[in-house]
Parts: C-alpha cells; structure tokens; sequence
C-alpha cells in the first residue's frame, strides 16, 4: 500500500513538473516572439528571421515581418517571411574561410606563424612580418579596402563591376614592396596613413584580411575557396542551401528581398540581385538560411575539422579598441555572446552567436522606411536578449 502510494506521488510530481515545463516553454515562446516582432519593427527592418537551439536541444524559429515590399500594402501581406528563406549572410562568410585555413594548419601544410611572404610573396606591403595569424585575428596592419575612396567611388558608380581579389588588395596595400615603414612617405604609404600598420600591434577589423587569407588557401591548395568550403564543410555537413557566389548577383528562389533605405530621397530600393558579389570574395560573399547557419555554428564552435588543443587556441580572444568586444580565430567575443555578425552592403544583416547557452542565428533583409545604421540582426539580437526574462538569469 506504501509503494502504491509513493508511486502515485512520484506520477503527480513529474507530471506537475513536466507540466510547469511546457507552460514555462510556451510562455517563453510567446515572449521571445512579441519582442522579436517588436525588435524588427521598431528598428524599420522589413522583415527577419530568428532560430534558436536551446540547451536541452530544442530548436525554434520565429518570423517577423516581410520578405518582399510592394507598394501595395494588400500585396505585401502576401509575402510574409518564412524561415526556409535565402539571405546573403555578410560577414559569417569568414568562418568558413577561417575553418578551412584552420584545417590546412591542423593538417600540417601551414602553421600560424607563416609569413604572407612565404605564400605569396609581393602581395602586400610589410608580407615579411604579417603571419596567417594576424590576418585570422584582424592584427595584419592591414587596411580595409571597403573603406577607400578610390575602391567606394567605382563600387557606387558600378555595383555590377567584377572584382578580382588582386584588385581589392590593392586599395589596401603597395604590391611588391617590403620596406621600412618608418622610412614611407606619406604618399607612398597610401591607405596606411590613418592606421598603425605595425602587424600585430593594433586591432582593425576589416575585410582585406579574409580576402588574402582566401587567396592564400587557393594558393595553397590549388583550387578555388569556394570548392574548398564546399568538400570540406558543405557536403560532409548537409548544408544543402549555402553557397559562395563569387561572381554572380543571382540569388536562388526562395529567397528574401534586401532593401536600402536612402534617406536623402525617402525611397527604398531592392538591390537583392543588383551588387557583384565579387567585392566581398573571401569576406562577407556567403549566401545561406537560418537552418543551415545554425548547423554551422554548433560544428564552428565545437571545434568542427581541428583538435581540442587548435580549437582552445583560436578562442583565446584579444581585446580590441572597443569595449566588451575580443577577437580570436575568425570568431569575436562581445558582451559574452561569442559568434560572428555579418553585414552586406547594408541591405543584408546577419547576427550567429551562443549566448547564456543558447544559440542564435538572426538574419534581416535590410531597412525599410526610416532605417538607420542601427537597423541591423545584432540590434535584434541585444534587444532580444535584454529584454526576455529568459535570459536575464
């Protein structure tokens, strides 16, 4: 008679226990959803998508907004946005490429201390002292070529201009020269003028590093970047939707629509399919879903391809010139939620990060009417994470 009665007490507690769970679940769902939504519109995004893995191993995603702006605000509702969605993922492409030259040291062929020189000799200025791993850690001495002039006023005059990686490095840097930098000119220094081009010395993120560290993997290995990703992360781990166009500005269906706000005029344009991605080759050229990006992250963070001893050693993070934010192997730290955020062009933003044991992937397709710089994936994210009871603990 006791037995009987303490397993029906052991039944009513596990069962108000696994009820309170399921309630608690669903009342955070609910939550997390209110405020996303509340997130993406406050912030004038179209619309965005959020997956998150939970520590138990429970996956949810979670939808706001549009995918498509019409004109005709009885056409847009048609085109919600749905989490199966393509976006160009910014950024988030320089884990890819960091995982690969990650492999090539754990394989032996490479180590972190190699020479741009002993690759590619003449490439960059200062090659004889910029290693694999100041270019892994953003420490090369390196400018971005995204930010100069001369590379801004053809990319605006031609967005479907075909860039090849030489042509980008050579914004940023005097091919074929090794000197004293002490001894430069102003005029002969170039972009380095306005930033302490000592490699090693100084923190500058910027997308010239990625690119010479993609030409260093095809250098090495005598293929392209994109086939390297492909064999040696896309295929083993079913990442069916993901791709790294290095050419063309087509995207493929399903896909959502990226838009630019422009202030001066009030309009938004669709410039989805109208910039070459080859201006972000190596650095931020990466198309994907939320789906496939979270099954990215989980394998990235875990050391996917390299040993325990190579994995502890890209996460050992350097601070940098901005507070709360470190930086490691091609993958940063800030605030405590350790991932990678992406943008392209403004028009696409991507935020993959754990967080509290939680993992987030959060992808937006640009700004709607009133969009500023803020109106990004990683504001979504902060605002998210700041405001759920979820996460306050």
């Amino acid at each position: 008679m006791k037995i009987s009665v303490l397993i029906i007490l052991i039944v009513l507690v596990n069962t108000f226990v696994m009820i309170s769970y399921v309630e608690s679940d669903v009342n955070d769902q609910d939550e997390l959803q209110l405020i996303f939504k509340e997130a993406v519109k406050g912030l004038n995004i179209p619309g965005a998508v959020m997956l998150i893995h939970s520590p138990n191993g429970k996956e949810t995603s979670f939808v706001a907004g549009v995918r498509d702006i019409n004109s005709n605000p009885a056409i847009t509702k048609k085109y919600p946005m749905t989490s199966n969605l393509k976006f160009r993922i910014g950024s988030i492409t320089k884990t890819f490429v960091a995982s690969v030259v990650l492999m090539l040291v754990q394989e032996g062929g490479i180590n972190l201390d190699m020479t741009v020189r002993e690759i590619l000799p003449g490439l960059v200025i200062n090659d004889t002292k910029i290693t694999i791993g100041h270019l892994l850690q953003m420490r090369s001495g390196l400018t971005n070529f995204s930010f100069d002039e001369g590379f801004l006023k053809k990319f605006r005059a031609q967005p479907w201009y075909v860039w090849s990686p030489p042509e980008l490095i050579a914004f940023c840097s005097t091919s074929g020269r090794d000197d004293d930098l002490e001894n430069i000119s102003a005029t002969d220094a170039g972009c380095y003028i306005e930033h302490d081009p000592r490699p090693g010395a100084h923190f500058e993120y910027n997308n010239s590093n990625y690119v010479v560290l993609g030409m260093i993997v095809e250098k090495l290995t005598n293929d392209k970047i994109e086939n390297q990703i492909y064999h040696r992360i896309l295929k083993p781990l079913g990442l069916n939707n993901t791709s790294f166009p290095s050419t063309s500005s087509k995207l493929a269906k399903p896909y959502a629509k990226g838009y630019d706000y422009d202030p001066s005029t009030g309009t938004i344009s669709n410039l989805s399919q109208r910039i070459n991605p080859s201006w972000a080759w190596g650095s931020a050229n990466g198309v994907s879903t939320a789906t496939d990006v979270m099954k990215w992250l989980r394998a990235y963070l875990d050391g996917y391809g390299i040993s325990k001893e190579l994995l502890a050693e890209q996460m050992q993070f350097i601070s940098t010139s901005y507070a709360g934010v470190l930086y490691g192997f091609g993958m940063m730290n800030k605030y405590g939620a350790i991932g990678h955020n992406g943008n392209y062009a403004g028009i696409y933003t991507a935020m993959a990060c754990k967080f509290k044991g939680y993992y987030f992937v959060i992808l937006t397709n640009g700004q709607s009417y009133g969009g500023e710089r803020n109106a990004s994936a990683e504001s979504v994210f902060w605002r998210v994470v700041n405001k759920a009871n979820l996460f306050k603990n």
